[in-house]
């Protein structure tokens, strides 16, 4: 049934529809006189009432057909007396019967209907269920050969840089800091140390470690990340706002996965506010789960984005890898909690993050 006034607009047009239909009707019966020539006449008009009551049945189910039913009724009863004489008894029983019919008709269609649009209801939910589902298994195949193929390359790219690496610390032994080669050396040294880091990411998306549970508590790991991060966002001109709520319970988690998660929230909030700005960092509960908030006033995500945004390899940055935010969404699908974000270009974005308070 329509519940909100959005809902009750979309379907003004066949209240209009029917509301003119009954008036219609109603007006040929005043009309109309009320001899024995014109009986034949009559009898069509009453007939008549029935399309409004079926349509409203079919189009609004058992209330649509019991509200019409009413209003007919209210419009053809006036005209029965009127005809009758003033005596609303008559020796004619089919003219007495015909209200009562009305609201059988408007009963048996509507409840007809109504089942009817109970069931196309709970198929549309299965079938969105069974879509979502399909689209689960897809992006679970696209990760499982994405992680396969990542890595396979990790390994293959691993070892030469540690080469690599090794040769270039030799080699800047041999020089002095100010000398041209030893700048040199030490920008190879620091585009190898990125390459390492890159990799490492490939790894941890390629290989997810099974979550370690223990007891933590969730604002200490956001403090202890806060405070990892607290030169990053002074040396961005960030202002930090945290509201903590003090009474939430204990919970069991991995306390270094979900360090990894909000550290990775906070960094991609960094980096989207260029120029400076605002981080808000709010706890609370919520039925029986902990709320993680991270709001910040960046430049935000474009509508593109947004549809992939949780997808590896899907980056804006252009330093970046694209799999933070995948490592995320896994790691929290293994504490069976949940990421959602809202965005707006320009203005900035919120990430909520949920964790199930649960036991093991």
């Amino acid at each position: 049934m329509l519940t909100s006034a959005k809902q009750y607009h979309k379907y003004y047009w066949k209240i209009a529809i029917l509301a003119l239909f009954i008036i219609g009707v109603s007006t040929f019966h005043y009309l109309t006189g009320t001899t024995h020539k014109y009986h034949g006449l009559h009898e069509i008009y009453r007939r008549l009432y029935y399309v409004p009551i079926i349509l409203a049945a079919f189009w609004f189910g058992l209330k649509g057909g019991i509200s019409c039913a009413i209003v007919v009724s209210f419009f053809y009863l006036p005209h029965v007396i009127y005809q009758w004489g003033g005596s609303f008894f008559t020796n004619d029983l089919p003219k007495t019967l015909e209200i009562v019919l009305y609201h059988i008709i408007g009963i048996v269609t509507g409840f007809l209907s109504q089942e009817q649009m109970n069931a196309t209801a709970k198929l549309r939910h299965q079938a969105g269920v069974l879509a979502q589902a399909e689209e689960q298994l897809r992006h679970a195949d696209r990760l499982s050969a994405l992680g396969k193929l990542s890595a396979g390359i990790a390994h293959e790219v691993r070892n030469p840089l540690a080469s690599i690496k090794g040769t270039a610390e030799i080699l800047s032994d041999k020089f002095k800091p100010g000398d041209k080669e030893y700048e040199f050396v030490e920008i190879l040294i620091k585009e190898v140390n990125r390459l390492d880091t890159v990799v490492a990411d490939f790894l941890d998306f390629a290989k997810p470690k099974l979550p370690e549970l223990k007891l933590s508590e969730i604002n200490n790991i956001i403090l202890s990340v806060l405070k990892l991060t607290e030169h990053q966002m002074a040396k961005a001109r960030i202002s930090l706002k945290t509201h903590l709520e003090d009474t939430l319970p204990t919970v069991y988690v991995d306390p270094e996965q979900i360090k990894q998660v909000f550290l990775n929230i906070i960094i991609n909030a960094v980096q989207a506010m260029p120029d400076g700005g605002t981080l808000e960092v709010k706890s609370r509960m919520d039925s029986s789960k902990i709320l993680c908030v991270f709001s910040d006033t960046g430049l935000g995500i474009s509508k593109d984005q947004q549809k992939n945004l949780f997808t590896p390899f899907c980056t804006s940055k252009k330093k970046g890898t694209g799999l933070g935010l995948a490592i995320v969404h896994r790691i929290l699908d293994g504490h069976k909690g949940e990421i959602k974000f809202t965005s707006e270009e320009n203005k900035g974005t919120c990430f909520t993050i949920s964790l199930p308070v649960r036991d093991v």
